[in-house]
């Protein structure tokens, strides 16, 4: 799922160790851990869409890698 990108970015890797500690201490289920995560991949998804105004494109120009072959 590409929604899952962010879940590598510090705020995501917190989320989720603070998920496992509330697992592992039995006041939440694995289910309901997985519920928060995909919450949040939605959220952090839909935030940028809206919030991010700059975006990148690459163009790859054959001419030029060929002559490097």
């Amino acid at each position: 799922m590409a929604y899952q990108l962010y879940r590598n970015t510090t705020l995501g890797n917190s989320l989720q160790e603070s998920l496992d500690e509330l697992i592992q201490s039995q006041q939440i289920t694995p289910q309901l851990a997985l519920q928060v995560l995909l919450q949040f991949d939605k959220a952090i998804n839909a935030a940028l869409a809206q919030r991010v105004r700059n975006r990148v494109n690459f163009r790859i120009l054959a001419p030029i890698l060929q002559n490097e072959k």
